[in-house]
């Protein structure tokens, strides 16, 4: 016990890190696919038409557990809350402390590859680790993603069978879902909600087309 209390005090003389909660570089990506007038192949289940536009936060990806003298770090992503000239800062949600550890404010990694994971403490210390993590990008928690997809169900007889879902921060949303079955001997053109696509090819596995007009903008 002793040993560690040495342990968390030398942490703490170690230096204050001051955690910026400045958020994190975002980036947005527009969704638009497939090219206008271009021949597509999609297969049961594939996204035949996609429109929307998506917003990317930065994460902390920690491969392995880190089992620290005072903290644990467990598997998972850790969002990004901040940062500065020399620092990323992190969500510590699910960070473990020991029983005579600070209490947590943060997570920081210095921008240097192969820099260690630091937990900061409320007081300003660090306890600092090897780890094996990346930085990565996904949907952002805090910005209203949205996108519109018709999805390929197949071909019975003369009728094919499309699937509409509309994904909010990449969860769908059950109540504008929707089924709509098409007969290609009345019209190799097809539309729904502003997007139109001829139907140039399709059976029970497949199907090859043009969009001629995507979802609205």
């Amino acid at each position: 016990m002793k040993r560690l209390f040495l342990i968390s005090l030398l942490a703490a003389l170690g230096g204050c890190t001051s955690v910026q909660y400045n958020g994190s570089p975002s980036a947005t990506k527009d969704v638009d696919y497939p090219p206008l007038g271009k021949e597509v192949t999609a297969y049961v289940g594939d996204h035949m038409v996609e429109k929307g536009i998506i917003y990317e936060e930065q994460v902390l990806y920690v491969k392995q557990r880190v089992d620290g003298a005072l903290y644990d770090i467990p598997r998972k992503s850790y969002r990004q809350v901040g940062f500065d000239e020399k620092k990323d800062f992190f969500s510590a949600t699910g960070v473990i402390r020991g029983a005579l550890s600070d209490p947590i404010e943060a997570l920081a990694v210095g921008k240097e590859q192969g820099s260690q994971v630091c937990v900061i403490t409320t007081l300003g210390g660090s306890s600092c680790y090897d780890a094996d993590y990346e930085r990565r990008g996904r949907v952002s928690e805090t910005r209203n993603s949205f996108q519109q997809t018709l999805i390929y169900s197949g071909r019975v007889g003369s009728k094919i069978n499309i699937g509409y879902r509309e994904f909010s921060n990449n969860t769908a949303r059950p109540a504008f879902n929707n089924e709509v079955e098409y007969d290609l001997s009345e019209s190799k053109r097809i539309g729904y909600k502003g997007a139109i696509i001829e139907v140039l090819e399709a059976d029970n596995s497949s199907i090859r087309y043009k969009v001629l007009r995507n979802f609205p903008g």
